[in-house]
């Protein structure tokens, strides 16, 4: 009987220090809103995690080595070609989730400092598995914003954390996209426990003179960004006289933002 009580304790105990650890991945973040494929701006990204928060950032200067501000040409097919800006800043966009408090805290689109309840998603979890790097996954499929999701997650690592702000599984996702993959996150390693003695800090809207807003906030602001930039499109081509017809089926948000709003 003791001899079991202790076995219980130890494997108790190697389960509370592993959870105690921290870690991180690193992912590869494509964003390609509109082209129907997985052809678009490649960035990378890392998350960084602990029991209680992590924190994933991408579109920053010292991921990709260096500051960038390029145009990129995406040639799809003869008939598709893309111009798509590549921008990193020195912060980058960082989205930080806080467990014990229920959180959401982001710097997001535009710039602006988002603070919302965390997000509860509805998640299908399947039967069916695969092997990413060295870690058998699970596949679930969930609706987040206006985009069907597929995740693949490890159980070995029981931790709810996720690329971007997809999140809520009984393992860590290791990849995850949309129908088309025109969001997706792909592995590219993994280090549990971490050796770095790595800070997770959270987004201060106080360094660039800002205030938080709530998620309304956050979702008014880019539904109006969207229709002052099909406004402004409009107005460019009437202002050239260009014989280009206005193709209102093509004026759907989520062919700019990874999430879809709509009006109230």
């Amino acid at each position: 009987m003791k001899k079991t009580a202790l076995i219980i304790a130890f494997v108790l105990s190697a389960n509370m220090y592993s959870l105690a650890q921290k870690g991180s991945v690193i992912y590869g973040h494509k964003q390609s809103m509109g082209m129907g494929a997985p052809i678009g701006i490649d960035y990378n990204a890392v998350l960084i995690f602990d029991s209680q928060k992590s924190k994933y950032t991408f579109a920053k200067d010292s991921l990709e080595g260096k500051p960038i501000r390029e145009s990129v040409m995406i040639n799809k097919d003869d008939d598709n070609i893309f111009f798509v800006p590549k921008s990193t800043s020195e912060l980058g966009f960082e989205y930080y989730l806080d467990r014990s408090k229920g959180l959401l805290l982001s710097r997001d689109i535009g710039f602006t400092y988002v603070k919302e309840d965390l997000p509860k998603i509805e998640w299908n979890i399947t039967n069916e598995k695969k092997t990413i790097g060295n870690f058998d996954c699970t596949k679930a499929t969930g609706c987040f914003r206006g985009r069907e999701y597929t995740a693949w997650f490890a159980t070995s690592i029981p931790l709810p954390y996720g690329p971007w702000k997809l999140q809520g599984l009984p393992g860590l996702i290791l990849e995850a996209y949309d129908t088309n993959k025109e969001v997706y996150f792909y592995f590219k390693s993994l280090e549990y426990p971490s050796k770095n003695k790595m800070k997770i800090t959270c987004p201060n809207p106080k360094t660039e003179g800002k205030d938080w807003i709530g998620l309304s906030g956050y979702k008014n602001f880019l539904i109006n960004s969207y229709k002052t930039a099909i406004e402004n499109g409009r107005m460019f081509v009437e202002q050239n006289d260009s014989a280009m017809e206005s193709d209102d089926s093509n004026t759907f948000m989520g062919n700019s933002y990874i999430e879809v709003f709509q009006e109230n």
